[in-house]
């Protein structure tokens, strides 16, 4: 069982949540759309950054990345809707004027981060990511269908497709027509050959959206008729385990494969999201023999000690139980022998008979 963060796919150009923040301060300085939205911007990092100093956070303690600034615009946004307003003597009197008339410039400002979102998440060149390939040779070299599980928006995993391997995606073809179906992810006996990789995008897809009329998830083809309030994208936000499939599905099938899977790897993920950290923890602590492998960029092998440290602190479980390697995506998916490795991290049971 595979999960797969945002780190997987920054060797193919695709920006990681931290690096997001860095590009749109960049353009808030050099962009003529960018530039009236600066003042609201540094208004709301400051007040994120002072919010976490009252709690004793400081410096790189801050979780502050495009996650943190959208899910922030998208509250006050919110405004007089929010179940909170009427406890609210009176919103800060800077924030009144840099926000405009109901808030409209923090609206206007979050739908310009989601279109260039979208914009990051479709690089030029898809071959950058071409190293998602080591996915098919692992499926074969194993011979049994891959869980990954993606927290990404973006395509990397979905281009694998083809017609001699079958990514199940939910979809059973693009448009509106082809509406999201859970039953294609189940193993029934008329569903040969099996798909090669079964993919759940637990936080949306860039090429998702909903049918006006039916309500329906489909699936597109060319992203860019997506308007950015259309983008069927979470944002790893505390609420983000909607009452709506697929997410609750994904949500049950990452906790029900999480239970029985001897090993689970972890590519890219930063363990920030306390959803999936608590299903992580869970499944660890329900079986001693299971293991986690974290691939991480550790600089030596004092900061793999210190990677290994941190991952058992954040999901409260035992570091024997916690294999960190390091390397990159790309490093790692390309190896021959990846088979191999992954086989020699499960634990012999107690109870195999030899």
């Amino acid at each position: 069982m595979f999960l797969l963060g945002a780190g997987a796919s920054a060797e193919a150009k695709i920006p990681a949540a931290g690096e997001m923040v860095d590009r749109i301060e960049g353009l808030l300085k050099s962009h003529d759309d960018w530039r009236p939205f600066e003042p609201l911007y540094h208004h709301i990092k400051s007040a994120i950054h002072y919010a976490a100093g009252l709690k004793g956070r400081f410096g790189d303690e801050v979780s502050y990345n495009i996650e943190t600034l959208v899910n922030t615009l998208y509250e006050l946004e919110r405004n007089e809707q929010h179940p909170l307003y009427p406890f609210i003597a009176s919103w800060n009197s800077r924030l009144v004027t840099l926000a405009g008339g109901d808030f409209t410039r923090v609206k206007d400002f979050r739908r310009l981060i989601l279109k260039t979102l979208k914009r990051w998440m479709s690089p030029d060149d898809p071959s950058q990511a071409d190293y998602y390939r080591g996915f098919i040779q692992l499926q074969k070299d194993l011979n049994f269908p891959l869980r990954i599980f993606s927290l990404n928006y973006d395509l990397s995993v979905e281009r694998l497709h083809s017609q001699e391997f079958r990514v199940e995606t939910g979809f059973p073809g693009v448009g509106v027509r082809h509406a999201w179906d859970w039953e294609r992810f189940e193993d029934a006996e008329s569903a040969q050959p099996l798909p090669q990789i079964y993919l759940y995008k637990l936080h949306g897809s860039i090429n998702w959206t909903r049918d006006k009329q039916t309500k329906a998830l489909v699936s597109v083809e060319q992203t860019e008729g997506i308007e950015p309030e259309d983008m069927e994208v979470i944002f790893g936000r505390d609420f983000k385990l909607e009452a709506a499939d697929p997410y609750l599905f994904y949500a049950y099938e990452f906790r029900r494969f999480s239970l029985v899977a001897r090993l689970i790897v972890c590519i890219g993920y930063g363990f920030g999201d306390s959803h999936i950290n608590k299903m992580l923890a869970q499944a660890l602590k329900s079986d001693s023999e299971r293991r986690l492998l974290v691939l991480a960029r550790c600089r030596d092998a004092a900061s793999t000690v210190a990677k290994r440290a941190d991952v058992a602190k954040k999901l409260d479980v035992s570091e024997v139980q916690l294999v960190v390697h390091e390397g990159t995506a790309q490093q790692y998916l390309a190896a021959t022998d990846l088979r191999d490795r992954l086989l020699a991290l499960i634990p012999k049971s107690t109870d195999a008979p030899f």
